[in-house]
């Protein structure tokens, strides 16, 4: 009984958690896109890092593209990472959880993982040419940091990628115990 009422809740929170996935990942361009066109719009507090780098407070809408695509580089790797999360949950709502399908779909989560971290990374110095591209000569900036973020998620990559062969052995073993007569 506890097993089925524990595989019913894995079942669920996997559904919920799959719909949370999609929406998130749908949810990136758009978000990303306002932000970057109501830039100048923005109180000072939510655009203070991009404007102190720039010549002027208010960018035009030329660098506000530059910024909206160096965005996407990040961006478009979150939503890779979520939308392989989903299709993880979308196994655990089908109830596959040690199987080489849900083995497989895990390694490319801890894979795009890696992926975004390493976009996180790139970021830095895209933002930075393209928010003070509009800046005079010898006012343009590249920048390049490494910071909590992006450890975190070098180190969240690298449990996922230890949690995918821990998942695959525990099937093999399952496997070699089915079987055993």
């Amino acid at each position: 009984m506890e097993a089925t009422n524990n595989l019913d809740r894995i079942r669920r929170q996997g559904r919920l958690l799959e719909i949370i996935c999609f929406v998130a990942a749908v949810a990136v361009v758009p978000l990303v896109a306002a932000y970057w066109a109501a830039f100048n719009l923005l109180p000072a507090d939510m655009t203070r890092q991009a404007a102190d780098l720039a010549a002027s407070p208010e960018l035009p809408g030329w660098v506000r593209l530059l910024c909206f695509l160096a965005a996407l580089v990040p961006g478009a790797a979150l939503m890779v990472t979520l939308l392989r999360l989903r299709r993880l949950f979308a196994l655990y709502t089908a109830g596959r959880i040690f199987t080489l399908a849900n083995v497989v779909c895990f390694q490319s989560v801890a894979r795009a993982l890696f992926a975004w971290a390493a976009c996180s990374i790139l970021y830095t110095p895209l933002h930075g040419l393209a928010v003070t591209a509009a800046n005079p000569p010898g006012r343009h900036m590249l920048t390049l940091a490494i910071g909590a973020t992006e450890l975190a998620l070098l180190f969240v990559a690298t449990l996922a990628v230890v949690i995918a062969r821990v998942m695959d052995e525990a099937r093999r073993l399952d496997e070699e115990a089915a079987l055993t007569v």
